[in-house]
């Protein structure tokens, strides 16, 4: 969810104006997306370095916005949303984990739609939380294969992916989700995220609609 600032900038407004309008449109394109039959949505939330590179008042910003999620809660349930967070959310703040295992326990039996936020991420870093785990199974290497190692990521729980979607003028992965995505399908939309609508996501369905998905076969 790409080019909030840049977004904030060009309309002039303070940076707690993109931070806004960025919680606002999660909500927005997760309620459209339950609509239209997609069952799991994962949203790039906060990578490692924007934890531990932006400044301090940005970041804080940031650990508002996760913290705000609990003010959802009953448009969550009512959506019918359940909540899974993945990646390395041991390094956000005890409040902001207290908040998101409890968004996670409430909504554990919804089934509509998941919204898989995730935070403090870093593709390379899941490898490596996956390789330490295995290790630590004592799992012999001769009988590793990569349907045995994606039970080790932090992902491995969920379905492949099947379309990512990058906002704003970039056309690069920025290696999101790299290990899952083998035969995802792309968007790259020159729409940033704030202004990402339901027009920009039915032009990814139809996307994914068209693609000759063979799977290499």
């Amino acid at each position: 969810m790409d080019w909030n600032r840049r977004w904030a900038k060009k309309r002039f407004l303070p940076s707690i104006a993109w931070h806004k309008a960025w919680a606002d449109n999660v909500e927005k394109i997760a309620i459209l997306a339950k609509n239209k039959w997609i069952k799991f949505l994962t949203l790039w939330g906060l990578s490692t370095d924007n934890l531990n590179k932006r400044d301090e008042v940005e970041v804080k910003d940031l650990i508002k916005i996760i913290n705000s999620v609990k003010k959802y809660l009953k448009n969550i349930m009512n959506e019918w949303w359940k909540i899974e967070v993945i990646w390395d959310i041991q390094k956000l703040p005890q409040e902001s984990q207290d908040i998101l295992y409890e968004m996670i326990e409430n909504t554990k039996d919804n089934s509509m739609i998941t919204i898989v936020l995730a935070l403090v991420y870093w593709w390379q870093d899941e490898i490596i939380r996956a390789t330490k785990n295995i290790i630590k199974e004592w799992i012999n290497p001769d009988n590793l294969t990569k349907e045995e190692f994606r039970k080790y990521t932090d992902s491995g729980r969920f379905p492949k992916v099947d379309m990512i979607v990058r906002p704003g003028w970039d056309n690069r992965h920025s290696w999101f989700l790299l290990f899952d995505s083998e035969y995802a399908e792309y968007h790259f939309t020159d729409k940033m995220w704030p202004d990402y609508n339901e027009d920009e996501l039915d032009k990814t369905i139809e996307l994914f609609d068209k693609a000759n998905r063979r799977f290499w076969k």
